[in-house]
């Protein structure tokens, strides 16, 4: 069993971990991988039979996310924003499809999603 100290600095890392991997990204990959995390929030939703209004408002939030992502790598200087933006999807559907699977990164997700609802909320996104 490991110490309380050990135990204590990988709960610290574990929630740590959304917060710095948004440190080193661009702010139009957080809000696409954010687009990608209530995309994946609907379909497991969907898969579940939730109520499908809740599940429509999740994937409505999903292509506000695209919005903001669009409009912000077009600040960021991408040169062709939509192609960057679709590129980024695909490759962050794949990574969340298998974090939503993993039990074990049910907290972690959680903290994502705690984040990706603030920085909705901070650019003004209408979010369930």
């Amino acid at each position: 069993m490991p110490s309380r100290p050990t135990l204590i600095s990988a709960l610290v890392i574990c929630f740590a971990g959304a917060a710095d991997a948004q440190n080193r990204q661009p702010l139009s990959t957080s809000l696409t991988e954010c687009s990608v995390i209530f995309t994946e929030l609907a379909e497991l939703r969907a898969r579940r039979n939730k109520d499908q209004t809740t599940t429509d408002a999740v994937l409505a939030s999903a292509a506000l996310f695209v919005v903001e992502a669009r409009d912000q790598a077009a600040m960021e200087g991408i040169k062709n924003p939509y192609k960057h933006i679709q590129s980024a999807q695909v490759r962050l559907s794949e990574t969340w499809h298998v974090r939503f699977g993993n039990l074990a990164l049910l907290n972690e997700n959680k903290d994502w999603i705690d984040y990706c609802r603030a920085l909705g909320k901070d650019r003004g996104l209408t979010l369930p």
